[in-house]
């Protein structure tokens, strides 16, 4: 059998067999195609059809198909098919095509797999897909020694010197040849046990068919699923959020991964690697809450520093490693793969002058953002823009900002283990307000002369000089100029 995983545009396949465990029997060996037709009645027209009669694949996987399921079967003689066209008319659209008598066409479009013996949530003989693996619900963070060996001591942390880990019984969180055999069949309730049992989860359980010779063939099943409420009082490599959400569904306080976001540098997620930068948050019915826990590693490490096991100075390199998935699960879309030094003092004791300037200056970086993606909005509506245009218009100014920042904090936030922590933050407002004004000038100069006399009436009336009169004074409270002190009047002065 094969499992298809359907995206936008195209498709992914997972060759798997048919039966076998349940029969006794081995897997059927099968031919899987996968083409671009760019339009499938122009691939007919050149050949589409004597190149299936000679190659005769099992399965057929089609990207821009840019036609209707009837007229699709038509050219795919010998096949039965299923298309899902663009929503626009003659644009794209994917399919899939079987020689039905090597497997049947419901069983590639629905990602049914061969049912264990024993498994209870089988049906039929089939089982269904129970999604994406542990690894893929979480953004994992690790710390990086200076070698393989430090690496791996840093990360595999001592549960009982972990707060939200505690509670872990080394006795029981085992890896699966530690234990009893699971068998074929998955076991509904099982839940992760601490980081052992999360990092050799059996998300699929695999039984290999073969002879003297080797392997043959396999088995491919659905193991067990973990779902992700609270993990974090066993999963000590993954940032965690506070779920509104989730917790008045399971009225109780409840905290999801956060997965590390495909749009924007790591840094930008700073406070959820120290949870100290975020302050505590009211939540109707529940108080005050902590926003975001760190991960173990994190923790550990500061654990580390405290019992003089490792420097308490010095700079901590962390490695982000996520998956963001397309269209339904179904589909990988991005990576994430990316590096950040901390200060190592922003997790020590007395850290609290060196947490304000780091959280000062991210809120800052936001509102000088925010404040560039409003200057780039007006301008838009100056031009004649609509509110799409100008929604547009200031997510690229952010994104310009951004591209230059990306680049620089990261640097900015090393510096902080050797220099004085306010002077470093007078230099990173200096260094924001001095980019701000360079693409304030860039986004001014770029709109044409009729932005000056501008569109609209009255409040609603946006040109050139009142866009950049709101951006200034929304840069003035960002960052505000430092205050000197005026020379002292002379009191003796004799009037006029």
């Amino acid at each position: 059998m094969v499992r298809v995983l359907s995206g936008t545009g195209f498709l992914l396949i997972a060759p798997l067999c048919t039966g076998a465990h349940r029969a006794g029997t081995y897997p059927v060996r099968m031919r899987i195609a996968t083409v671009n037709v760019n339009g499938i009645r122009a691939a007919a027209r050149k050949g589409m059809v004597a190149w299936l009669e000679a190659s005769a694949p099992d399965v057929l996987l089609l990207q821009e198909v840019r036609a209707d399921a009837d007229t699709a079967a038509a050219l795919l003689p010998g096949y039965r098919s299923l298309v899902w066209p663009s929503r626009i008319r003659g644009r794209a659209g994917v399919g899939v095509a079987v020689r039905e008598e090597k497997i049947a066409l419901s069983e590639v479009v629905d990602g049914i797999r061969s049912g264990a013996v024993g498994d209870p949530l089988a049906k039929k003989g089939r089982s269904f897909p129970i999604g994406t693996g542990w690894a893929g619900q979480i953004g994992t963070v690790t710390v990086v020694g200076e070698n393989l060996e430090r690496t791996l001591l840093l990360n595999a942390v001592v549960c009982e010197e972990i707060p939200d880990l505690v509670d872990v019984d080394p006795e029981e969180d085992l890896a699966p040849w530690e234990r009893e055999p699971d068998g074929p069949a998955r076991t509904p309730a099982r839940e992760p046990l601490g980081p052992v049992d999360c990092y050799t989860w059996q998300t699929r359980r695999v039984l290999l068919h073969g002879d003297d010779d080797g392997v043959t063939g396999l088995f491919l099943g659905n193991g067990d699923k973990a779902t992700p409420q609270n993990r974090y009082l066993v999963e000590p490599m993954t940032a965690w959020r506070y779920s509104e959400p989730q917790s008045k569904k399971l009225k109780a306080p409840v905290y999801m991964p956060r997965k590390l976001p495909t749009d924007r540098a790591f840094w930008r997620g700073l406070s959820t690697l120290v949870a100290q930068l975020s302050p505590p948050i009211t939540v109707k019915g529940a108080g005050e809450v902590t926003p975001y826990r760190s991960p173990g590693v994190v923790d550990f490490y500061q654990d580390l520093m405290y019992h003089e096991i490792v420097p308490a100075s010095g700079l901590i390199l962390l490695h982000a490693v996520g998956i963001e998935y397309g269209s339904n699960e179904s589909t990988i879309a991005e990576l994430v793969d990316d590096v950040l030094s901390l200060p190592a003092g922003l997790l020590g004791q007395k850290n609290e002058r060196l947490l304000a300037v780091v959280r000062g200056a991210m809120e800052e970086t936001e509102k000088v953002a925010n404040a560039l993606w409003v200057l780039a909005r007006d301008l838009d509506r100056a031009r004649g823009g609509s509110p799409d245009t100008g929604k547009d218009a200031g997510r690229h100014a952010a994104a310009a900002f951004y591209q230059v920042i990306d680049e620089r904090f990261p640097r900015w936030l090393t510096s902080l283990d050797q220099e004085d922590p306010d002077r470093a933050h007078a230099r990173w407002r200096g260094l924001l307000r001095s980019e701000a004004l360079e693409q304030q000038e860039a986004l001014a100069s770029a709109v044409p002369d009729t932005a000056f006399a501008g569109r609209g009436e009255g409040k609603n009336r946006k040109d050139v000089g009142r866009a950049l009169l709101f951006f200034r004074r929304a840069l003035a409270r960002a960052l505000p100029l430092p205050q000197h002190n005026a020379p002292a009047e002379d009191a003796e002065r004799t009037p006029a």
